[in-house]
């Protein structure tokens, strides 16, 4: 039985979603808000005899101006067993009918399921949806197909501090002793963040983000995220959010740092830091972000950012991608031709 998630039973969504293997920040309400631009809806799929949530999936929706159609974006997929393709069926047709009601001319959608699950993309396929950028190796989907990452495995401090490379140990432990000091800090500091990331921005080649999007981060995700910021003799030199959801996963979402003082080490104690948190909170896995599938080339321009990441010890992710369903073809195409014309 299919039942669209209302003010009434939002609290047993959310719980489900904190619970379940697939849970993520990014299907919840919370993250809907911090999204504001576009509408929320999700899902459940419950059993007809316990009334038992078997699995959930939560879309984004973004109205097309003039033509006054939508995209569905499923963002990292459903939330239920991965090889239960039965459940994912009837959350598929749960979506395709509520997508009547917005005119949505376009299912996308982008599952946290690693490509080794060959079945998965089978079953994608066979359902008509169809992969976009094949072979991608670097940032062309919405979310990185690529992450990187580590287990906790119930390690100690001590333990996980093991598997980190020997100068990495070093520097977390020499940046307190130089006078670098991490706090956790609320909307107050985010003058401070938004700067050292506009930094960040131009040194590394990226647009940056607005304070006003931080702000709604914090706000509205609660105790659920942080703003960790580093200072050296009182003065922010670089600055961190995480997100953490359940006991699933700890993300380090957002990271900014100065062109100072990067001799101190902060970004080194940040991660700590992060990394305490989390395991603080009891959560499975530490999420660095995403990587180019590339990355390990030192001619690719993210090697610096593989080789800092992969310091800390772990392993890398590869998802299976993004895939569209279209619902309206000429609709569809319009709109992405559109979208390469504005690129351009």
């Amino acid at each position: 039985m299919i039942v669209r998630v209302n003010n009434e039973n939002l609290s047993e969504y959310e719980e489900f979603i904190k619970n379940h293997p697939k849970g993520l920040f990014q299907h919840s309400s919370k993250w809907a808000k911090v999204k504001s631009a576009w509408k929320w809806e999700a899902i459940m799929l419950k059993d007809d005899d316990s009334g038992k949530i078997i699995g959930s999936a939560a879309v984004l929706i973004r109205f097309v101006p003039v033509i006054k159609y939508s995209l569905f974006y499923v963002c990292r997929g459903f939330v239920a067993d991965e090889n239960d393709f039965d459940t994912f069926d009837k959350l598929f047709d749960g979506l395709r009918e509520l997508s009547k009601e917005y005119k949505a001319y376009c299912i996308k959608i982008d599952p946290e399921i690693v490509i080794q699950n060959t079945e998965y993309k089978k079953h994608l396929i066979r359902k008509g949806f169809k992969e976009l950028n094949p072979g991608c190796m670097d940032f062309e989907n919405v979310q990185p197909r690529f992450v990187y990452c580590f287990d906790y495995n119930n390690m100690t401090e001590e333990e996980l501090m093991l598997t980190f490379k020997s100068d990495y140990r070093t520097r977390i432990r020499k940046a307190p002793k130089k006078g670098v000091e991490v706090k956790i800090m609320g909307t107050e500091a985010l003058d401070d963040f938004v700067s050292i990331m506009h930094e960040t921005g131009e040194r590394d080649g990226f647009s940056t983000r607005p304070k006003e999007y931080f702000e709604q981060i914090l706000n509205c995700m609660g105790e659920d995220a942080r703003l960790y910021m580093a200072y050296y003799n009182g003065q922010a030199i670089a600055g961190t959010i995480a997100i953490k959801w359940g006991k699933n996963v700890m993300k380090y979402q957002y990271g900014a740092s100065s062109n100072s003082y990067r001799n101190v080490y902060p970004n080194y104690a940040l991660q700590w830091a992060m990394m305490q948190w989390g395991m603080e909170c009891g959560c499975e896995v530490y999420d660095f972000g995403g990587i180019s599938g590339d990355c390990q080339n030192p001619d690719n321009p993210h090697y610096g950012l593989w080789r800092f990441k992969h310091g800390f010890g772990g392993y890398m992710k590869e998802f299976v991608g993004e895939f569209d369903y279209v619902i309206n073809k000429p609709v569809y195409n319009l709109y992405n031709l559109a979208m390469k014309i504005m690129s351009r």
